[in-house]
């Protein structure tokens, strides 16, 4: 009976120990843990003749060949097909949203910046490859990092302001939105259809000027998890909405701090939709802290759900429109009033059942002034 060990433990053997047969021979299989750079081991046998110990060893090199694989292609095609085999272990999951164009230029990158003795672990593998990711210049997601100077647009090189991703980026396309805070003194005008602003790693978007701070004139504009605020109130709404299909989705608006009574307050907003929008949608925002959440204007029409709105004279003030609500709940301190139905709005649908509306948005507290 022969056992076998090693100085490695990357390495195992299919049997241990071992009988051998009559004439002392036997055989194993190696087994090399996946993923091991190329690596010098030492496997030794031992056994007892007669009561005597006798071994005997032997040094090799065993690696991965899927890791061989990165290090040995010669071109963009033995690349990529290195770094897709999932006996490698990378995480693709970005790399498989790219196009087939942007895959042969991420594998590219890793082979020209791959160091002359290779890739030593699988782990610089994947550095190297979210790297090469990071560096695309792509149209359709634009990113943007608060203080970048000279950017390209890539996540690895970005814009330093919005309106620089809103210029660069595709129609349909995205800007994302890094972490930072964004000084805001000019209009953001949001003129590109079917976009979306996105915000990642929480970005805060500071207005310091007496202005609408984003002004939407685009349709099926989508903006998306920003957090926005001001340095002192302004008599203005923080989003102005312009043009139809237009989302508002997970966004926290708030102002500074005002003096009770609310009746005070400068009139700062959340949102204002201007007059006769069609088919928008807010879903999932918090507003807190603003004269009023949202005014809605005449012939507006959309979806107004799940918000969380509080600290404001009024929630959501609907001025002759046709939005629905549904899910909305109401934060501390109150809303004076959380839903206002002001002089002029239809008496019929969606507001001919006030306690229904009531009832559907968490007991809002509603001022029927029509």
């Amino acid at each position: 009976m022969v056992t076998l060990t090693s100085n490695s433990p990357s390495i195992n053997f299919s049997s241990n120990p071992i009988i051998t047969d009559s004439n002392g021979t036997f055989t194993t299989v190696l087994n090399v843990t996946p993923r091991t750079i190329s690596t010098l081991v030492t496997i030794t046998a031992l056994t007892s003749v007669n009561g005597e110990l006798i071994s005997t060893s032997v040094t090799t090199t065993v690696s991965c060949p899927s890791l061989e694989a990165v290090n040995a292609a010669q071109n963009i095609a033995e690349m990529r097909a290195a770094i897709e085999d999932p006996q490698l272990g990378l995480d693709l999951t970005a790399y498989n949203n790219l196009t087939d164009a942007q895959k042969n230029q991420v594998a590219n990158t890793v082979l020209m910046n791959r160091p002359p003795s290779g890739y030593p672990t699988v782990a610089s593998v994947q550095i190297a490859l979210n790297n090469a990711i990071d560096s695309i210049v792509d149209p359709n997601n634009v990113f943007v990092r608060a203080g970048s100077v000279g950017g390209n647009g890539s996540r690895a090189n970005p814009f330093g302001t919005i309106q620089e991703g809103i210029t660069a980026v595709n129609i349909g396309g995205t800007v994302h939105i890094l972490e930072g805070t964004y000084p805001i003194t000019t209009q953001i005008n949001v003129n590109k259809s079917d976009i979306t602003l996105l915000g990642e790693n929480d970005p805060l978007l500071l207005l310091e000027a007496d202005l609408i701070p984003i002004l939407i004139t685009a349709s099926g504009v989508t903006i998306d998890d920003l957090t926005i605020t001001s340095d002192i109130p302004y008599a203005k709404e923080f989003i102005q909405v312009g043009a139809n299909n237009v989302s508002l989705l997970n966004n926290t608006i708030y102002g500074p701090s005002q003096v009770l009574p609310m009746s005070n307050w400068v009139v700062n907003r959340a949102v204002v939709s201007q007059v006769g929008i069609s088919n928008i949608l807010l879903e999932g925002n918090t507003f807190y802290s603003l004269r009023t959440g949202m005014y809605i204007n005449p012939n507006t029409t959309g979806a107004i759900n799940n918000n969380v709105v509080y600290n404001t004279k009024g929630g959501f003030l609907v001025d002759r429109a046709f939005t629905t609500f549904l899910g909305n709940s109401w934060g501390i301190p109150p809303n004076e009033f959380d839903i206002v139905l002001l002089a002029g709005t239809t008496m019929g649908p969606p507001y001919n059942n006030i306690p229904a509306l009531k009832a559907a948005n968490n007991n809002a507290t509603i001022s029927d002034q029509r």
